[in-house]
């Protein structure tokens, strides 16, 4: 069998508030061509905290952490899969950690979320620690990746109608791009796609002058 340069590198997907593995199966697919070892983490979002989410997919990135000899273990996230990430690196160390991207991740909260919260929060705890108020989980969360040196990059959909513009930022990141799209499908982009392969491969999305002019990190992706 012929070698590639990431097979021994393996990247774990985690799908936002909502939804599911299929959200992230483009990005597996793709990221799977190129010789990693994918795995497609899915989990019951709704009825559940983050932190309680944090606490299965740290086991389950320890367990991939145990396996690695000579690789790295990387991390893609949509949406509320970066708050869990944060709250998971909190908890949780990695000896062979790599390189995270996270897209439209609520960072600084989504005024969607506390709209719904009167109303589904009974059900979806999560909701109200989603919350753009200032005193809401996600806002008080610790920078764990910019206090833990993490490598991490995030990309915003300018189409976002759940998290504000410029809501996705947290400092220490690494690189940033927007892609011309919807929050929800935000994975399914091949610009999203190209821009995981980019990061998780060079540490930045730009790879050479071409892409630098088509997508630098103030630049604007079209989908």
């Amino acid at each position: 069998m012929k070698k590639t340069k990431h097979q021994n590198d393996f990247v774990v997907l985690v799908h936002g508030l909502g939804g599911s593995r299929l959200d992230m199966w483009p990005i597996g697919k793709r990221l799977k061509t190129l010789g990693y070892q994918v795995r497609n983490w899915g989990y019951r979002s709704f009825g559940n905290r983050v932190e309680t989410h944090a606490q299965l997919l740290g086991s389950e990135m320890a367990a991939l952490d145990s396996q690695i000899s000579d690789g790295q273990l990387h991390l893609v996230t949509h949406s509320m899969g970066g708050i869990i990430a944060r709250k998971m690196f909190a908890d949780f160390k990695f000896q062979n950690l790599g390189r995270v991207v996270m897209l439209a991740p609520p960072h600084r909260g989504s005024h969607i979320a506390r709209k719904l919260t009167p109303f589904m929060g009974w059900f979806t705890p999560s909701l109200k620690q989603l919350s753009d108020s200032r005193d809401s989980f996600v806002n008080q969360l610790p920078n764990t990746l910019q206090r833990n040196d993490i490598e991490f990059a995030i990309v915003e959909s300018t189409k976002d109608r759940v998290i504000a513009q410029g809501g996705v930022h947290l400092d220490g990141y690494r690189d940033y791009a927007r892609v011309d799209g919807h929050h929800g499908v935000l994975t399914w982009y091949s610009n999203t796609i190209r821009l995981v392969e980019n990061f998780l491969s060079t540490g930045k999305f730009c790879v050479s002058s071409r892409d630098e002019n088509e997508n630098s990190t103030t630049s604007m992706a079209k989908a």
